[in-house]
Order: structure tokens, then C-alpha cells, then sequence
């Protein structure tokens, strides 16, 4: 088997069962399907989203980890692209997502106040993708450095610390493994994690619920809450878990298998994707600069085909 890590590659796997799930025995597959680490990744993703609950998706995998679950075994989540593009509308990946949406789709209008009403009401889920993430399950993307004087300096933690400290299932992510962004100590809390401080102040909501990377599935079920495999990649051992994280990871024995996508499920996230957006989550320097590119001249050409004969029929 390929390595599944690679970007590029497409791991030949089990098929997962027609049920959501998130992990699955090694058994005799009944088919062999083709996929690459993305479209597993954002399968994962998908199953956990389920119930009447508003779902933000303010990356590429994360609108398509929506997509997926609204069209399959979530009908009820309300799907959120953007404040400005409204509630409801397609949650299809675009490097031009607002307005344009918003026109075509009829989106329906949500206010900041809204969307923290229902994070207070534990009504919200969102997968999020830290700059870091530690063994207690804090994150960080505020800074990366001491704070008086970073090497990097990112977004901040805007919701993140109201997302952590109201919601009982928080969703976590990372492209690339390693111990750069799977780290002993965050460098800035930005969102809490397990601890003596949690207890003290926050209470249970807002635990950390699942971490999804290129090698694996996780919680925070090991020892005094720290990082646990809870399913492996198709081709990832423990030892390569064990060199891309710098601290010990408990891992059960026998290690279950991450479940494949569908058929039926790589066929929506391809629809959904067509100009393969979600794939600059895995690029950097040069290869992130000429990827982002070409994919914003494809859908330049793409949105102009699509708008202009319809606004000039106006």
C-alpha cells in the first residue's frame, strides 16, 4: 500500500459499512475503493456532525465535512458558510465564497449575536484547524513563540475560547502531523483544554471531543485526559505515530482501522469540489502560492461562465 499521508496518493482501503461510524474492524473488504487522504479525513469528519444544530464551515474541509453530512445522515443541521453569506446556503468550497452566493442562493442572513446565541445554547459545532495542539488538547492560533515576542503571529483566537468553554462536543483537525503542529505545550492557549484550571473554572463543557490528522483519529481518553489513538489510517502503524509526536500516545491493541468512504460519499465530496479547493489545506511555500493560483483562475473562469449570461438576461 502507497503511503496514505502523501498528498497525491489514493490508498486502496476497506469500504466502511453503510452506517456512520468511526472506525471499523479489519475484516474481508466487500469492494476496493480508491481515495486520497483528504476525502478519509473529511469522511471523518462528516460522521460525527449529526442532530439539529447550526454547523460552521470557514475551511474546505470543513464545508465539505458539512456538505457530506447534511446529504447523507445529518438533514437536519443548519450550515453556516459565512455570516455575510447567510445560513443554508451551499457550503461549497470557494476561494470568492460571500457575495456571490448570497445572490444566487438566497442565503438566509444570520448577525454575530446570532451565531453566539447558539454556541451559548450548545447549539453550534465546528471543526477547527490549530496551529497547534498539545496533549491536553489546548490550541493555539494566536502565536507561535513567546508572546512579548513571537516568531509568527496568526489570527488570534477569536471564538475559540466561547467555543471551549460553552459546547460539549469540540472538533479539532490537522493536515500534517508532526511535532510541529502536535505539540507537548501549546505555545498560546488560545482554547482550553483538559486540566486542573478546567475544572477549577470551566467545568466539563467545552472538553475536547476529537482530533482527525493525516495519520489518524484521536481523543483525549488517555491518562489524565491525554491524546489517545482511537483508529488509524489504512497504512499507518503506531511507530509512525509515535515519530511524529513528541510525547507517548496510548494506543489500544488491536489498533482499528479508520473506515473508508463510500462510494457514494467520495462521489458528493468530488461534486461538491470539482476544482479540488480542499487540497491547498495540504500545500505550503511554492506549492501553495502556484495551487492557489490556478485554482482561483479556474473558478474566475468558472463564476463568470456561470453569472454573466444570467445577469445580463436581466
Amino acid at each position: 500500500m502507497s503511503d496514505p499521508t502523501a498528498e497525491g496518493t489514493r490508498p486502496q482501503s476497506e469500504a466502511a459499512p453503510p452506517a456512520p461510524t468511526d472506525s471499523a474492524p479489519n475484516t474481508a473488504p466487500p469492494y476496493t475503493i480508491d481515495y486520497t487522504i483528504d476525502e478519509l479525513m473529511i469522511t471523518v469528519m462528516a460522521r460525527q456532525l449529526q442532530g439539529e444544530v447550526l454547523v460552521s464551515s470557514v475551511t474546505a474541509l470543513g464545508a465539505l465535512a458539512a456538505h457530506l453530512a447534511k446529504r447523507t445522515h445529518a438533514p437536519d443541521l443548519a450550515v453556516l458558510s459565512t455570516p455575510e453569506s447567510g445560513m443554508e446556503v451551499a457550503p461549497i468550497p470557494t476561494l470568492t465564497l460571500g457575495q456571490f452566493l448570497t445572490d444566487a442562493q438566497q442565503g438566509i442572513p444570520l448577525t454575530m449575536e446570532d451565531i453566539f446565541d447558539a454556541i451559548f445554547l450548545d447549539r453550534f459545532r465546528i471543526w477547527i484547524n490549530p496551529a497547534q495542539v498539545d496533549r491536553h488538547g489546548h490550541v493555539n492560533i494566536t502565536a507561535i513563540g513567546p508572546w512579548d515576542h513571537p516568531k509568527v503571529a496568526l489570527v488570534g483566537s477569536r471564538g475559540i475560547p466561547e467555543d471551549t468553554s460553552h459546547l460539549s462536543q469540540i472538533f479539532y483537525y490537522v493536515t500534517s502531523h508532526s511535532p510541529r503542529s502536535v505539540v507537548e505545550h501549546v505555545d498560546f492557549r488560545s482554547g482550553a483544554g483538559y486540566g486542573p484550571d478546567r475544572v477549577r473554572e470551566l467545568g466539563q463543557p467545552g472538553s475536547p471531543t476529537l482530533l482527525v490528522t493525516n495519520l489518524g483519529v484521536f481523543d483525549w481518553s488517555g491518562p489524565d485526559h491525554t491524546l489517545a489513538a482511537v483508529s488509524l489510517h489504512p497504512g499507518v502503524t503506531a511507530a509512525m505515530v509515535a515519530e511524529a509526536t513528541p510525547f507517548p500516545v496510548a494506543t489500544p491493541d488491536p489498533i482499528p482501522t479508520t473506515a473508508a468512504p463510500t462510494p457514494a460519499e467520495l462521489a458528493l465530496i468530488r461534486a461538491a469540489d470539482p476544482l479540488d479547493v480542499r487540497k491547498l489545506e495540504f500545500l505550503a511555500g511554492r506549492a501553495a502560492a502556484e495551487g492557489l493560483v490556478n485554482i482561483y483562475e479556474r473558478e474566475r473562469q468558472a463564476l463568470h461562465a456561470a453569472v454573466w449570461p444570467h445577469r445580463r438576461s436581466r
